[in-house]
């Protein structure tokens, strides 16, 4: 369903920024481990010297084209935000003003099955103890897509936009682990931790956008046993709950 999200909003900003009579190309291939996606049209096109910024939040390149086509300038950052999740990647190619856009999609391609054998044992699947999570981001988009993604991987997710909210969820129920955006409003993530451990034995885990060894070390100091930097790259965050699961 996120992966049909990010085609549609490629498709759609294909057509807004393609006038009439031009072209939308929609190809699709493999290559080596990845299955690629490809959107391409004939519209406004992009600057070189904006591309690295296409994806940054609000960001729809000049003033002129807000004014003209509307919108936040929100839908790349949340289709890379949720490839990034998928642990795949987006790029963009364009030629300069009035001379077309280009996105790729490169999702790896998703393994073969293992069978189990009868006596319960197999040399590639790993097991691990399903979690009790409590993910807190005041992000709607960020709590939707990690809570689908963790619940698809057996574990049970309670939600909260905000450190009072999660507090109130923690007064009637235990986790094994707090997931948390530092940047809460009002009461912000390291204030929450500390609450948290006061009320419950559980680890933490701190979604932060700053990654900095400061960073990193002010997350543990505030009480996070882990801390992943955004845009989150889901298959870390596994491994993070892997280890927590031993």
């Amino acid at each position: 369903m996120r992966i049909q999200q990010v085609f549609w909003n490629l498709v759609n900003n294909a057509v807004k920024f393609t006038p009439k009579n031009g072209r939308v190309g929609i190809r699709s291939s493999n290559q080596g481990k990845h299955f690629v996606f490809e959107i391409s049209d004939s519209g406004i096109g992009i600057e070189p010297e904006r591309q690295a910024s296409i994806f940054e939040p609000f960001h729809q390149g000049e003033r002129s084209i807000t004014r003209r086509f509307g919108g936040l300038g929100l839908g790349l950052t949340i289709s890379k935000a949720l490839v990034d999740l998928h642990g795949g990647t987006i790029k963009v190619e364009s030629a300069g003003k009035n001379r077309g856009t280009t996105f790729r999609v490169f999702l790896h391609f998703l393994p073969q099955p293992v069978a189990t054998s009868a006596d319960g044992t197999t040399g590639v699947v790993r097991t691990s103890k399903k979690l009790r999570l409590l993910l807190v981001d005041d992000h709607a988009d960020t709590r939707s897509v990690l809570s689908r993604l963790l619940n698809k991987k057996g574990h049970e997710v309670a939600t909260a936009a905000s450190a009072r909210e999660a507090l109130e969820i923690l007064n009637g129920r235990r986790f094994d682990a707090l997931i948390s955006d530092i940047g809460l409003p009002e009461t912000g993530g390291y204030e929450l931790i500390r609450e948290a451990k006061r009320r419950q034995s559980l680890k933490g885990i701190a979604l932060s956008g700053l990654g900095m060894d400061e960073d990193v070390q002010r997350s543990v100091e505030a009480g996070f046993d882990h801390h992943l930097t955004k845009p989150i790259n889901f298959q870390e965050l596994q491994l993070v709950l892997e280890k927590i699961s031993v």
